[in-house]
This record gives structure tokens, sequence and C-alpha cells, in this order.
């Protein structure tokens, strides 16, 4: 009976709820990270340069995160490829006569290039009329970035004639097509006039007339007419810009940033003939090797199988490591 009434309660109760299958929770999808394979800065050194880029050589270093190397005091600016970015730093590739390599240094030392022809925004200068006192950036012309505003950014450009102020940014790049120089002044038929280093060309006939440029060093510009006995109106042009103004012969000479002479150093002498292709190290990376048959010197290293070669640069005497047997049979890369 106590069965039969246990059987009877259980029959009699609600109905049995049943439980769904627990689900399991997909593991969450990360983010997809854009990843950059490694630049091979050996095959990118060894091909014909399409489009490059300008430095002020300074502080550099063959690794990243390695020891500085200064570039000599007045080294000229430099044409290079620029191989990768992290951060504020850039690491590009030099092309020397007798070597080609791989160094970092500040994104800073980068040069601006002008895009397109552009005219310079100078602060009280307002050029108007058909033939306005101005000056205009052309395509190619490397620039020093010195500040931005709105869109803008202010330049400095030095060459034979220094001239400062503002362009858009969008007016300008950091790559142009390689090889390219400044072809000097164009002659445009006119008596030329003879300026002294510091001559300061206006956009008015009147010593508080705006600078519109300064003469770099000694050099001639164009006159178009003579104003009076102190003051003439004068054009240039070259490769990178174009200047109308009025320069006075009285006119006291203002301040220049003009590029130092480069430093002299002591020739180094080389010791041993090191083979087209030989490949330079820095720790275990591969960063350059050397092109055609140079005079370099050769001593051995401090590591096991690894000698070093100094070689001249714009950052004085680089010392790279190389492998092999001997002085003589320093390996390629690869090998």
């Amino acid at each position: 009976m106590r069965a039969f009434l246990i059987a009877l309660c259980a029959c009699g109760g609600g109905a049995a709820t049943i439980s769904s299958p627990t689900k399991t929770a997909l593991p969450k999808t990360k983010p997809a990270v854009e990843t950059r394979a490694p630049v091979d800065v050996i095959d990118v050194l060894a091909q014909p340069v399409a489009e490059s880029s300008w430095i002020a050589p300074g502080p550099a270093q063959l690794l990243l995160g390695g020891a500085s190397v200064q570039a000599l005091e007045g080294a000229p600016r430099l044409e290079v490829t620029v191989l990768e970015e992290q951060g504020n730093d850039i690491r590009v590739g030099v092309r020397l006569d007798q070597a080609r390599f791989a160094l970092w240094m500040s994104r800073s030392r980068l040069l601006a290039i002008v895009g397109h022809d552009t005219r310079l925004t100078v602060p009280g200068v307002y050029t108007v009329g058909v033939d306005p006192m101005q000056v205009v950036l052309h395509a190619g012309a490397q620039v020093q970035r010195l500040a931005k505003k709105n869109g803008n950014t202010q330049v400095r450009y030095v060459g034979a004639l220094e001239v400062e102020g503002w362009i858009p940014d969008d007016a300008l790049t950091d790559r142009w097509p390689a090889g390219r120089t400044n072809r000097g002044r164009v002659p445009n038929g006119r008596r030329p006039l003879m300026l002294m280093s510091g001559a300061v060309i206006r956009v008015e006939p009147k010593w508080a007339g705006e600078q519109l440029a300064i003469t770099n060093q000694g050099y001639f510009v164009d006159e178009i007419k003579a104003v009076d006995e102190a003051w003439s109106e004068v054009s240039y042009e070259d490769s990178d810009l174009f200047v109308h103004g009025y320069v006075s012969k009285r006119d006291p000479p203002g301040r220049t940033h003009r590029r130092k002479a480069p430093e002299q150093t002591v020739p180094l002498v080389p010791n041993a003939t090191v083979a087209d292709g030989t490949c330079l190290y820095a720790g275990d990376e591969e960063i350059g090797f050397v092109v055609g048959d140079q005079q370099l010197i050769v001593d051995k290293g401090t590591r096991l199988g690894m000698f070093t070669v100094t070689i001249d640069t714009p950052w004085g005497p680089l010392a790279f490591e190389a492998k092999g047997a001997t002085e003589q049979e320093l390996a390629t890369c690869g090998g």
C-alpha cells in the first residue's frame, strides 16, 4: 500500500522541468593585427632606386637601441631610401660609392619635399597683381619643417637664397623620384647683379619692407630695373625656387642659416682589399654590403669568426662586422 501511494503521488505531481542543454560559449575572435613582413634590407639596397628621400645627417644607430654615432660637422644632405618606421624613428638605406648600409635615426632628420610648385606665405606679405613680389618653391625642393598650425607647415629652404614661410600640409611629401639635383641659377637675359652674403630681398623698396628672402652666399640675381640709387627690383630662379622683390645696396646684412663647411677629417689608411658584395653586419643582422672591390681597413673582431671593416661615411669612420675565415676571405650576404 505504501509503495502504491508513493507511486501515485509521484504520478500526480506537476510536469517535470526539462533543463536545456548548456550552451558552450564560443571563444571571442581577437581583432586581426596587421603584420608587415620584415624588410629585406640587403634586397632593397641591391635594387635600382626609383623613389628616394633626403635627410640632414645627425645622430644615428646601426641597430635600434644600440650605440649612437654622430654625423660629421657640416655633413651635406644625403639621398636615402626609407626602409621602415617605428614610432618617431625611421630606418634608412644609405648608398655610398664604397658601400650600402642601413641605419636608424630620428624622423625629424627627414627633410620634407615640395610636391608641386607652391607660393610661400610670408607673414605680412600680400601677393597681389599680375607680377607680384613673391616666393615660389618649385616641385622637388627640399625644406626643413619648423612648425605646424591649422593645416599648414612652416618651412625653411636653404640654398643659394634662404626663404622661410608657410605652405599647406598637402603640398609636402617625404619621397620623390630618385636622382633630382638643383641645376643652378636660370638666367632670364637681364643684367646680372652681384649680391653679397646676407643681402635681404624685400617686398617693398624700403628698409621697413617685409623680408622675402636672404642671400645665403655671394650670388647673382637678375636686375629688372633700378628704382633709385640704392634700390633695385630683382628676380632670381633656379630648380628649387623663384623670388621677385627689391634689394638695396645700403641695407645692412641679415642673419642666415647657411650650412657649415664640412668637417675635415684624417683620411683612413687602408690595409686590405675587400671584395665586392662582402656582407656588413651589426650584431647578427645583415645591414649592408661593400660595392666593388674596395681598399678598406680590416681588423680582427672580438667575436670568433668575425672581423671589423671600417668605412668612411658622413658619420665618420664606421666599423661594421664581417664574417670570414681570414681577412682575405670575407663572406657575402646570405652565405
